[in-house]
């Protein structure tokens, strides 16, 4: 082991843990530094940026055409109004999935205004 840590007593330790704390070395950036960062950076091609996936549309557009369908599968079975009945009950919550997503799509329809 190194006979010099016999001597170390605590508060010669941290006078040297202060002065290493305390050295600040010297940054050296070459002077043409900011040319050759500038003359790299103009010959990269700009990148692309990528699109957003667009999941709630697939899914609004996919699902409304199948709750119209199921709809009309549907509208022969519903002759009875009740609440008691299945299909009557399928058809008033495809009929409000349809109205949802109608509402859905046109909130979310982003349109150009010509003025």
């Amino acid at each position: 082991m190194n006979s010099n840590n016999n001597s170390v007593t605590p508060s010669t330790l941290e006078q040297r843990i202060d002065r290493a704390l305390e050295h600040k070395t010297e940054v050296h950036i070459p002077a043409d530094f900011a040319a050759r960062v500038a003359s790299r950076a103009a010959t990269q091609p700009l990148k692309s940026r990528r699109r957003r996936p667009q999941f709630g549309w697939t899914i609004a557009l996919i699902s409304a055409p199948v709750a119209t369908v199921a709809l009309f599968a549907l509208a022969p079975h519903a002759t009875t109004v009740t609440v008691t009945s299945l299909s009557f009950d399928v058809e008033l919550a495809l009929v409000a999935e349809l109205a949802f997503v109608g509402w859905w799509i046109a909130r979310t329809l982003h349109l150009p205004v010509s003025r």
